[in-house]
This record gives C-alpha cells, structure tokens and sequence, in this order.
C-alpha cells in the first residue's frame, strides 16, 4: 500500500486532471461508463466524493443516516465538482486516518476512504481523458496498488449478481514493476486471495495499467497476456460491476 500522503497527492493531482478533461468532454460519450456522456460521468464523481466528505466528517456509521444532496445546474457542475474536490481533501486531510466511519466494504476507518478515493478518481480521470482523445497510462505503482485493492476489496463487495462460484485460480502478474496474487474460488461466490507467485489454472499478465484497466473492463481482455484457461480468465474478468 502507499502512504495516506501519497493517496491524497493523487487524489489531488487525478482530481484535477479529472476536471481538465472532462470540462472538454460535457456532451462526448463516455465509452466506458455508457450510457453517460461527460456531464454524467462529472455529476457522479460530484455525488461520490460529496457522499465520502459527509460520512467521514459527521463521523457516519449508519448507512441510513446519509443526507444526499441536490443535483445543480449543469453550468456548475464543473465549479461544484472542484468546490467538493477540494473539501474532500481539506476533510480527508484534517482527520485521523485510524478513525472509524462507515463503508460499504469490511474496513469501517478513514483510512479505507482516503484509498479508494485516489483510486475512484484516477480511474475515472482515465475515462475522462479517453473522452477527449488524451489516453495515458495509469502510474505503474499505484496501478499495482490499485490491482491490490481490487482484489481484496471489489472481489468480495462488488460482485454481480448473476455470477456464481469461479471456476477455477488465477494468477495475476505484473510486468513492470511488483505484484502478484493468486485468486482461489471456495465453495461458495467468495475467493481467497494471497499476494504470491504461484501457477493458477490461468494466469493474466501485463503492464499494472492494463491490468487495472481490465479489472475495471475499460480495455478488453485481448489486450492483456493470458496463459492457460481464457475460460477462467474471461469468467473472471467479468464478475464485478463495471464503476
């Protein structure tokens, strides 16, 4: 894992770049999130980091004790979206990471948040970028962490309801730079997941970018390296909700 430091550093530079992109991007398609085009896509991150300010500084830890707020005009989405941006950090910033809050996941701390927020953003600030013809590769290391979050976390929390038990192990390997996991089906729709090299009955290597980018399905699996079962593999790469 990176520091919280780190984690917030990204969230600052990838929320920006975020806006960047998708101020150019308000009526183009968003390919990966389709339906929505840009003004979606921007009202989303909007609701997701005002929804993660509000459960952190009310100190939440009831679910139904979430106050939502209103949508604006789309003429400030952009100013809103920045104005939340920065208020996400000064909170996530001012608070100790150790303190507890809710989430949907098993982790209830600060902590959890300040993660999954440098990557939520970085995901989306790819496909924002995607939408204005700018593509770039996510950062190799928090690429690996990402895929390291993923596994843990979304494999267990995000699964789609229609998926049933996998069928067989994965090995997932990166290229350029540290991290490996093998993902081992139980007997049930939960895996267990150790961070080893080991042989699974498929294996899925690349560069951590596009490894990430499969998991969150915004590249095909064709464009990852897969040795062994492209059953498994395939079975796998399409039981989680695509955020």
């Amino acid at each position: 894992m990176l520091t919280n430091p780190e984690y917030l550093a990204i969230l600052r530079s990838e929320g920006d770049a975020f806006a960047d992109s998708i101020a150019r991007a308000m009526d183009v398609s968003i390919a990966s999130c389709e339906p929505w085009v840009g003004a979606d896509l921007l009202w989303h991150m909007i609701e997701v980091h005002y929804s993660w300010t509000f459960i952190v500084k009310s100190h939440l830890m009831d679910a139904d004790d979430y106050v939502p707020r209103l949508k604006p005009p789309d003429k400030d989405l952009i100013t809103e979206y920045r104005a939340g941006l920065d208020e996400l950090i000064r909170v996530l910033s001012s608070i100790d990471p150790a303190r507890s809050c809710w989430t949907w996941a098993g982790v209830q701390d600060v902590a959890w948040v300040i993660r999954r927020m440098a990557h939520e953003t970085a995901v989306h600030a790819w496909d924002a970028h995607c939408a204005v013809g700018t593509t770039a590769e996510i950062d190799a290391s928090l690429a690996s962490d990402g895929i390291d979050e993923f596994v843990h976390v979304m494999l267990k929390s995000n699964i789609r309801e229609e998926e049933g038990t996998l069928t067989g192990s994965v090995h997932i390997h990166c290229t350029d730079v540290n991290g490996e996991w093998l993902i081992v089906p139980t007997s049930t729709s939960d895996v267990v997941v150790t961070r080893e090299h080991s042989k699974g009955d498929c294996a899925i290597r690349g560069s951590a970018s596009s490894l990430l980018l499969g998991l969150w399905r915004r590249i095909p699996m064709s464009s990852l390296e897969v040795i062994g079962s492209a059953d498994v593999a395939a079975q796998f790469l399409n039981r989680t909700k695509n955020n």
